[in-house]
């Protein structure tokens, strides 16, 4: 919006040099009707002088044009404005909020780390090494739900003798078919 200020204002420009040009034509016309001899000669400076003022006409117009098109360019230009500082200002705050819920979290994963480190401490380091050799190979689902009799690690379907030892919850029971630990949601 601003380079097309700019042009219109140099088109402004343009036009006023063309006025300037056209007033010193009409008065070396008005200088010229004195040193006038013949009628013909008299007609055809009417006529340039005719011709210069409808051309001065016509470039005071254009000026009006353009200044009313500057003008609309500056409110756009103004909108513009105020709207970027809006968006910078939704910007900052987002910024911000976002800032403060990600303190947030790694305050919780703090709080959560600093309690598993607790709870490690206090288990059976056979079931930690246990566990963290399944959750080498596994991934983050080294321990999977039991639903309707299948694991839901590789979703095979797990025997009677399996599911019995998962319910009863006496000790810690792995998948036959992929080795994930298993357990079964209180119903």
């Amino acid at each position: 919006v601003a380079t097309e200020i700019d042009d219109v204002k140099s088109q402004i420009t343009a036009t006023n040099a063309h006025i300037a040009e056209f007033s010193a034509k009409i008065k070396s016309a008005g200088k010229k009707t004195a040193s006038i001899k013949t009628e013909k000669e008299m007609k055809a400076l009417q006529a340039e002088e005719e011709f210069t003022k409808e051309q001065l006409a016509a470039a005071n117009e254009d000026i009006e044009k353009l200044e009313k098109l500057v003008d609309t360019k500056e409110g756009i230009k103004k909108e513009l404005s105020e709207k970027k500082e809006l968006l910078l200002g939704e910007l900052e705050t987002l910024k911000n909020e976002t800032k403060d819920e990600f303190e947030s979290i790694e305050e919780s994963k703090s709080e959560f780390s600093a309690k598993k480190e607790k709870l490690i401490k206090e288990m059976d380091q056979k079931i930690i090494s246990f566990y963290e050799k399944v959750r080498k190979w596994a991934g983050n689902s080294a321990v999977v739900k039991v639903k309707k009799q299948a694991c839901y690690g590789c979703f095979m379907h797990i025997n009677d003798k399996t599911y019995a030892n998962i319910i009863r919850k006496d000790e810690i029971v792995t998948c036959p078919h992929c080795g994930r630990i298993l357990y079964k949601d209180s119903e």
